[in-house]
């Protein structure tokens, strides 16, 4: 019993002293040990990296004390603002010159500078400038001089209806006016439409307007025409002829050459006999001629005819050497290197008895093209694509027949009765028409307007 006893002590003794233990300590917020520290990302070095240059910048003559300025639109992504910099000594670093406007748009890729002073010289400068500041002041500048708008005569015929100052590529208009059946002229007219001056041409020749009185300036300032069936002149501002290149064999379309040659079409009524381009010297040997008849005399082509076989009606000399020659029946351009040779043909498929193409700096075609309705296309040739066209015109207006590409990116569209001057967005910031006159059936193809051009200048 004694032993009993004894173990039941022991054990309440063992029991007593486990409970009399303080218990083990709890962690505390305070003394928890702190969680491994993650440093913060290293701040990213402050951008300094200017912005692209601008590419495409052009100026003009506004008149009365403006120059009109364009660009091509910046693609910088962190775009801020454009800085406008206008001087009179040129400008290759913008350091220390204060901008005179700044504009925030992105997509507005054009300023009119008004309050200049006529006959001086001005530099223009534009710059982009990021959200951090940054632009690159290496510039460099393109130089306008304002002066007063050329003033003429007003014909009751003529209108301009639309003229948006701020936005054209301002000039004169060099055209053939065929409007009148028995007083066909060449005409220069304002941005108002006066005419600044014109040529009358003589009796015995006012016959030969049709197919294509085709007109342009040459770098001499004098004015080279085709006389469709007749021939080929330059003459001077006063009208006297100091060169001709008599055929009948010729319409449509002529370019003097820099070699000094001249180079011209034959497609009204053509046969396949005849050479639908032929170039002459100055003195009138010819150098060169191309057939169509030695490539497309087979089918599908050998059987087609409207007022000719290929009613072949422009031909333009590129600077590879090749030539490209518009064969309206056949529905499409072909370029030819110097021996003829078909090196390859475009648009067909796309174009529609079309018109005076020309060759544009990004390699695509803008063109006149007779789809319904009518209106002027720009072509990729790589892509066999339309990449840009203009409204239609109306039945009134057409046939159109002339497109050329400004400095500044806008358009000049030439139809029978308007000519028009659009953005590339089309809208239309200038145009000339005839009031009251209308024609229908063969007259729209034979009268009115044929050809345009814009030059930036008037010597009388």
């Amino acid at each position: 019993m004694r032993r009993i006893y004894l173990a039941i002590l022991v054990v309440a003794i063992l029991v007593f002293s486990s409970c009399a233990q303080p218990p083990a300590e709890v962690p505390t917020p305070e003394t928890t040990p702190p969680a491994e520290t993650i440093p913060p990302p290293p701040t990213p070095p402050p951008d300094t990296t200017p912005p692209s240059t601008i590419s495409g910048l052009v100026a003009c003559n506004a008149y009365d004390g403006r120059v009109n300025v364009w660009w091509d639109k910046s693609a910088a992504e962190d775009f801020d603002h454009y800085n406008i910099y206008l001087n009179k000594a040129e400008m290759v670093d913008v350091t220390g010159i204060k901008a005179i406007q700044q504009i925030k748009d992105i997509a507005t890729n054009t300023y009119q500078a008004t309050g200049l002073e006529d006959g001086t010289k001005y530099y223009f400068a534009v710059t982009v400038v990021d959200k951090s500041g940054n632009e690159n002041k290496l510039v460099a500048s393109v130089s306008a001089t304002p002066g007063p708008m050329p003033s003429g005569t007003v014909d009751p015929d003529i209108e301009v209806d639309v003229y948006q100052p701020d936005r054209v590529w301002a000039g004169t208009t060099l055209l053939a006016d065929n409007h009148i059946l028995e007083r066909p002229r060449i005409i220069e007219v304002n941005m108002l439409g006066e005419i600044v001056w014109q040529y009358l041409l003589p009796v015995n020749l006012k016959q030969y307007t049709n197919p294509g009185l085709d007109v342009e300036l040459l770098p001499n300032n004098n004015i080279l025409f085709v006389l469709p069936r007749n021939g080929v002149y330059e003459m001077e501002r006063s009208g006297k002829v100091v060169w001709s290149y008599l055929t009948s064999k010729i319409d449509h379309d002529a370019d003097r050459l820099p070699n000094g040659n001249t180079i011209f079409v034959f497609g009204g009524y053509d046969q396949k006999s005849d050479a639908q381009v032929t170039e002459v010297n100055p003195k009138g040997d010819i150098v060169w001629t191309w057939y169509a008849k030695d490539h497309f005399d087979k089918a599908p082509y050998k059987d087609i005819y409207d007022e000719g076989w290929t009613h072949a009606n422009a031909v333009t000399r590129l600077t590879n050497g090749n030539t490209l020659i518009s064969l309206r029946n056949f529905n499409f351009v072909v370029e030819v290197d110097p021996k003829g040779t078909v090196v390859r043909t475009y648009g067909e498929g796309v174009f529609v008895n079309q018109h005076d193409p020309e060759v544009l700096p990004n390699g695509n075609i803008l063109m006149a093209n007779h789809g319904k309705p009518n209106r002027a296309i720009e072509f990729d040739p790589k892509t066999g694509k339309i990449v840009w066209q203009s409204a239609g015109f109306e039945q009134d207006a057409s046939p159109v027949r002339d497109a050329n590409r400004l400095p500044n990116g806008n358009t000049l569209i030439t139809g029978t009765t308007e000519i028009v001057e659009v953005t590339p967005e089309g809208e239309i910031v200038w145009r000339l028409g005839l009031q009251g006159v209308s024609f229908s059936g063969q007259e729209a193809a034979s009268l009115g307007f044929y050809k345009a051009d814009r030059i930036g200048i008037v010597l009388p």
